[in-house]
């Protein structure tokens, strides 16, 4: 058995016929099947997208003695302000439960110095 493991994909037909075609009148492209092909594609576009480093979309920056400052890969710094009623308040997005909120709720940097300071989290 291969040390790979592999699953199904389909593809517009239209699309494979153009490149079975290519691969058919171009072998010193070095391509080798369709498979192999798609494969190469692929993994050169998720290179130029970043997709193997891995980097988590959020990251926590700084707590200060009003806010907590996060960072997301998608829209920049983001400022998150502790409200008297225990929630959290997203100033990108002016909500109390959006993905920043969730996020700044799970890292103790943050949720910590707010506790100390009498804050409480209403859930």
């Amino acid at each position: 058995m291969s040390e790979y493991e592999y699953t199904k994909l389909s593809l517009n037909k239209e699309l494979l016929d153009k490149i079975q075609q290519f691969i058919d009148e171009y072998p010193e492209k070095g391509y080798r099947n369709i498979t192999h092909f798609v494969e190469d594609s692929v993994r050169h576009r998720a290179d130029e997208l970043q997709v193997f480093e891995l980097t988590p979309r959020f990251k926590h920056i700084n707590t200060y003695e009003d806010h907590a400052t996060i960072e997301d890969k998608k829209a920049g710094i983001i400022d998150i302000y502790p409200k008297e009623d225990g929630t959290l308040n997203c100033e990108h997005c002016d909500k109390t439960n959006c993905e920043h909120v969730k996020f700044a709720l799970t890292i103790p940097k943050i949720m910590k110095p707010l506790e100390k300071r009498g804050w409480k989290h209403k859930d």
